[in-house]
């Protein structure tokens, strides 16, 4: 939504304040005009920017845009609390950084000095000066939730997510859903509209937010067994990414969905990365032989698509696991299961490989550990007990053996880690092999015994053709509750959207209580399962 800010503006900027942290203070007054000269022939009024937030804490965000009049700009946000009651409101802004060629024109800003658990606005607009001219402007629109403090008890509620635009089915407009209120949905990603509706605090996007080594042509012949046609693709991309410019077209195909923009001006979210933002299955030393690849390293790819990543979200830093706590009973932990793993081997190996890196292992055990949360939720974009072939080898933990070993020997060791420390409520969140489950596991049922019993939910994807449901792995006694993909549906693989389009929503209860929903297109809920903390 854009909307006019000179009524808004009047009373706004009577008594505008600036929290920063010191260090943006500072490199915000040494901003600088952007170098071109053509700059200036520039009209300041400009297109209504891209935006949305992330990475809320109780007391800081991460407000992003991208410039879509592609000259070097200022993005400049304003903040506005939307109880303007409280004796505490303030009013911040205007918050400047550059919107470059550099960085594609994106900008992120981090936001400090909010108060906690509190509905936040915020507009955006891109100029090419410096200089506050407010005149017949119009801004884009947004609005957050900060997280509650670590010993406040509130409800929250978030969803989790997966796979966008994959399996070359992009944005058609032509497709079209009733969801369950009646109301037809049409055209593009129509899965976040029914996210929209739950009214989250904030999303977690799990990986292969983008579909790098995919292009999405015109049209996709469908599986003959659903009788066969077109799928059809109203905007389109020809190529599979090598370049960052390549890299950063696969984000910003994604924002040409309204559904999608809309759903991040409302809701804050926090990102991972799985494979296809680089390539299928890719891991580091990899080296890519087949069209058009070429015999470029995967570690070239991955470093292209990192920056594209970090420069279309609403993120900090460089690294991709991280923690977030959200009040008295969640805390929230986001894994990178691709950086510093090791091959895509037959994962046979009884001594083990890595799959999180010593660095980001110690990071995480210390983090369960020193944890005050009630309920530890881990978000990992690799399924723990679902075997994920990659041609001889195996792309995932599991190894489709009773032994542990490989990748499986690192998650025993966290697992037998959590159950000797006495580390209560774990709970873990996946994606990935694009159906919906619900995964129990036992000792009871194992070969390895050392663990305490816990859970594991998985969503189908957002928007991309659908698999399985896959074979679990006996190492740890997984075990299905619950599992819907096409194939137990009566319907092929590489069905399209809308078919088995999912995604998942997590309620804590300010009494502790956790409830998982895996969700439909359509907002009908699949299924759902209440835990009790211990």
């Amino acid at each position: 939504m854009a909307v006019a800010l000179q009524h808004i503006m009047g009373n706004y900027m009577k008594h505008t304040y600036t929290t920063l942290h010191t260090s943006f203070l500072l490199s915000a007054l040494m901003l600088s005009t952007p170098s071109s000269a053509t700059n200036e022939k520039h009209d300041q009024k400009t297109q209504n920017p891209y935006i949305s937030s992330g990475e809320v804490t109780a007391n800081s965000a991460v407000i992003w845009g991208r410039c879509n009049n592609e000259i070097n700009s200022y993005l400049k946000v304003y903040i506005a609390e939307q109880n303007t009651s409280a004796s505490h409101t303030k009013n911040l802004g205007p918050l400047v950084s550059q919107a470059t060629k550099e960085t594609d024109y994106t900008a992120s800003i981090q936001v400090y000095g909010l108060q906690p658990h509190t509905n936040y606005s915020y507009w955006a607009v891109c100029q090419n000066s410096a200089f506050h001219d407010f005149q017949n402007l119009t801004f884009s629109k947004g609005e957050f939730r900060t997280a509650p403090s670590a010993d406040q008890e509130t409800d929250i509620r978030f969803l989790w997510g997966a796979d966008l635009a994959g399996q070359g089915y992009g944005i058609n407009n032509d497709l079209e859903i009733t969801n369950i209120d009646g109301e037809t949905i049409k055209g593009g990603y129509v899965i976040f509209d029914a996210m929209k509706k739950t009214n989250p605090d904030f999303a977690i996007f799990q990986g292969d937010n983008i579909y790098a080594d995919n292009p999405i042509p015109a049209t996709v012949k469908l599986p003959d067994e659903m009788g066969g046609g077109l799928w059809t693709n109203h905007i389109t991309k020809d190529f599979i990414a090598i370049t960052l410019d390549q890299f950063r077209e696969n984000w910003r195909y994604n924002l040409q969905d309204q559904h999608y923009r809309e759903f991040l001006k409302t809701t804050s979210s926090y990102y991972q990365w799985d494979d296809h933002e680089v390539s299928n299955n890719w891991y580091p030393g990899e080296i890519l032989t087949a069209e058009p690849y070429n015999g470029i390293a995967a570690n070239v790819l991955a470093e292209r698509a990192k920056q594209a990543l970090f420069e279309y979200t609403p993120t900090t830093g460089r690294r991709i696991f991280k923690k977030f706590q959200h009040g008295k009973h969640a805390e929230i932990f986001l894994l990178d299961e691709r950086s510093f793993r090791g091959a895509n081997t037959d994962n046979k190996t009884p001594g083990g490989s890595d799959i999180l890196g010593a660095e980001q292992l110690d990071w995480f055990k210390r983090g369960l550990k020193n944890s005050t949360a009630t309920w530890k939720i881990i978000s990992t974009d690799d399924p723990l007990g679902i075997v994920v072939n990659d041609g001889d080898g195996f792309d995932g933990f599991a190894n489709d053996l009773e032994d542990v070993a490989g990748r499986e020997v690192q998650l025993a060791e966290i697992l037998k880690f959590i159950k000797d420390e006495n580390i209560k409520n774990v709970v873990w969140l996946t994606s990935d092999v694009h159906f919906s489950a619900a995964i129990s596991y036992d000792p009871k049922r194992a070969k390895f015994k050392d663990f305490s019993p816990f859970y594991e939910f998985v969503i189908g994807p957002l928007h991309a053709g659908v698999f399985g449901p896959g074979v679990l792995d006996p190492s740890f006694g997984a075990e299905y509750e619950y599992v819907r993909g096409p194939l137990n549906q009566g319907l092929p693989e590489y069905a399209p959207p809308p078919f088995e389009q999912a995604f998942g929503i997590i309620d804590v209860s300010k009494e502790g209580e956790l409830t998982v929903k895996l969700t439909d297109i359509t907002g009908e809920i699949l299924f759902e399962k209440q835990l009790e903390a211990e």
